[in-house]
């Protein structure tokens, strides 16, 4: 039993000097890759977190694909609203749903939706407006933003050219919108 016992406490201190190299090992890629893994923070945080956005010392807004294919992007209104935009690059302007234009302070009931617009759909009519200010990724501020109240048929506001064009420069890489400010 002694031979037994004595045999086991060599094999449990290999295995324990094992154990604390791996561990040291990992300690030291983690200390190398330190810049890249606050990268990775963000891109898990947008796969768990749907239009979460991050910006970079670079000044880029960093918007990763949902898994839908789409991008999509939180703004702030002056009110502390907050509306979920789709990312559309084919759109003009911005257009808004009446619920997200209620956010912005706008009387849906009494505009004039005389603005004719050829969608996917096809023709619809909105109210042009002018939003005041919305901010993106809680880092950029827009004032006096072009945009229309549709009026229906929108299950999503979506953010098109005249902001979008605001910015730099903007490109899709594999599953991430980079709008450079």
């Amino acid at each position: 039993m002694f031979m037994y016992l004595r045999r086991n406490k060599g094999a449990n201190s290999f295995a324990n000097v094992i154990l604390w190299g791996v561990i040291f090992a990992v300690l030291i890629v983690l200390y190398a890759f330190r810049f890249e893994l606050g990268t990775l923070k963000e891109r898990v945080l947008s796969v768990l977190i749907p239009s979460y956005s991050w910006t970079n010392e670079k000044g880029q807004l960093i918007i990763a694909r949902s898994n839908n294919g789409h991008f999509y992007l939180d703004a702030t209104t002056k009110n502390n609203h907050k509306i979920t935009f789709l990312v559309d690059t084919g759109a003009s302007d911005i257009a808004l749903t009446q619920e997200d234009a209620q956010k912005l302070g706008f009387n849906v009931s009494k505009l004039k939706y005389t603005q004719k617009y050829s969608t996917a759909n096809g023709v619809s009519y909105a109210a042009p407006v002018k939003i005041d200010q919305l901010t993106i990724g809680n880092k950029r501020t827009f004032h006096n933003l072009e945009a229309h109240i549709t009026s229906g048929g929108l299950d999503i506001s979506l953010l098109g050219m005249t902001l979008i064009g605001s910015f730099k420069d903007f490109k899709i890489t594999r599953d991430m919108l980079i709008l450079s400010y």
